[in-house]
């Protein structure tokens, strides 16, 4: 069996934390269709976020199958290297896939040959910047690069979450001299967009109605039966626009007296605490205060009837670089639900949104766009599901085929799986330039040659002169 070391985040989505980061649900995206193949031996390790488990974490280790093992370990844990160094060591991988940019970063430390393939699941200079923005200080840039570029260095093969991200990855792979001689015709870097598919406990959930904690109905007291739900779901990273967001709801709400807003999720600890504080603050100082539900950051297990409940789902962005780049699991899971969706255009999956009728899709940056689009599923709803028009329905409709069709974990990852037949280091893996302080004399010497000496040196004159 070929002996495969897969390091990513945790939680992963079968675990019931308060919160479900999409970097756990990237991990299970990547595992799950690896634990399918009776010939791979896995040895997975989820390095922990501790914000969603809380401070009692301590490592673990689970025989989950004769071909497959888990361990877990702190982020925070100073022990985290030399750890996943031993579990490499003892277990000998022929293949080592990093999921996330942390745990690829972590992959690029531990000393090893085997061939690594690094997800990088939205590209962490981007999202450096909107926090830069957000802080009003480039001061953690450095932080970000340093990591970025100690993954670029190492990796064989790469994985982005959008094409947009690919090519800026491979602009970065430029400037590290990657792409040379010995690279050329390779195929560097893959466009894996987030997968989704349905899990037991979520169809259970929806089938029973009823989750531990009792009917979440309860969490929504709030929001009168046969109201129109519109549903926001997760954090408020640096990227959402808190200001069209508010302007476009709250001018939506002025003509829509069933519309009441929704919201699951927070701050993002320890990334973001500014946007959903100025987000709640214009709320607070709202008329329509009232119809502004904050259900805060629920448990897993939870969030199946909560979009049960939902009538639509939105997403409003800034019009940044992270935007363009990035993902947006809200929206997948949206249409998994089969919710239409309102989202800005901006993300690749927003453009998807558009592309098959799944929703409303509208330019970025005007809160009037936001709210007309509300106003139009609004219209659409006419009071309930009994009565939705049939417009409605097929938004909803469109959008869960295309998550089942095209979003399903096997088809995401099929160059992965592909990758996995025959694994191999990069063909430029021991090559190492620097291409800032490279003089090819043998280059000079061929222009010389070719040009002659008199003509090269006029040239040279001429440069010098400024003619």
């Amino acid at each position: 069996m070929k002996r495969i070391l897969i390091i990513g985040s945790c939680p992963l989505p079968d675990e019931n934390t308060k919160t479900r980061p999409a970097a756990g649900l990237r991990t299970y995206q990547f595992l799950k269709p690896l634990l399918k193949n009776n010939g791979f031996n896995i040895r997975l390790v989820t390095v922990a976020m501790p914000e969603c488990y809380g401070a009692d974490f301590s490592k673990k280790e689970e025989i989950m199958a004769e071909n497959f093992a888990r361990f877990s370990i702190s982020k925070n844990d100073p022990e985290l290297i030399p750890y996943i160094q031993k579990i490499h060591d003892d277990f000998s991988p022929e293949v080592i896939i990093s999921v996330n940019t942390y745990p690829s970063y972590i992959a690029s430390l531990i000393k090893s040959k085997a061939p690594l393939w690094a997800d990088l699941n939205g590209w962490i200079m981007a999202e450096a910047q909107a926090q830069a923005y957000k802080l009003d200080s480039n001061d953690y840039l450095p932080h970000y690069y340093e990591m970025e570029k100690r993954v670029i260095k190492r990796a064989d093969k790469f994985s982005t979450v959008s094409e947009a991200q690919k090519f800026a990855l491979l602009g970065e792979l430029a400037f590290m001299g990657r792409l040379n001689n010995e690279s050329f015709n390779y195929q560097f870097a893959h466009h894996i967009p987030n997968g989704i598919e349905w899990f037991e406990d979520e169809l259970k959930v929806l089938e029973g109605g009823e989750v531990a904690g009792g009917d979440m109905s309860v969490g929504m007291s709030a929001v009168p039966r046969g109201s129109f739900i519109l549903l926001w779901v997760g954090g408020y990273n640096t990227w959402a626009d808190e200001w069209n967001l508010f302007k476009g709801v709250e001018e939506a709400m002025k003509v829509c007296d069933k519309l009441y807003f929704v919201s699951t999720g927070g701050e993002i600890e320890g990334l973001d605490n500014k946007t959903f504080a100025k987000f709640k603050k214009l709320i607070d100082e709202s008329p329509f205060k009232n119809r502004f539900v904050f259900l805060g950051w629920v448990d897993t297990e939870a969030i199946p009837l909560i979009y049960k409940r939902a009538s639509c789902g939105i997403n409003v962005d800034k019009p940044c670089i992270e935007t363009f780049t990035g993902a947006r699991n809200r929206i997948n899971e949206m249409m998994k639900y089969g919710l239409p969706v309102i989202t800005t255009l901006g993300s690749e999956i927003s453009y998807e949104v558009a592309q098959h009728e799944a929703g409303i899709a509208v330019k970025s940056g005007d809160y009037e766009l936001v709210a007309d689009a509300i106003c139009a599923l609004y219209q659409e709803w006419r009071g309930g599901f009994e009565h939705v028009s049939m417009k409605f329905k097929e938004f909803g409709r469109r959008g869960s085929e295309y998550i089942k069709e095209s979003c399903n974990y096997d088809k995401t990852t099929s160059s992965l799986i592909m990758w996995l037949e025959n694994p191999r280091p990069a063909p430029d893996r021991d090559v190492h330039l620097k291409l800032d302080k490279m003089v090819s004399l043998r280059g000079v010497w061929k222009y010389l040659k070719e040009n002659g000496f008199k003509k090269s040196f006029k040239k040279f004159l001429q440069k010098v002169r400024g003619v």
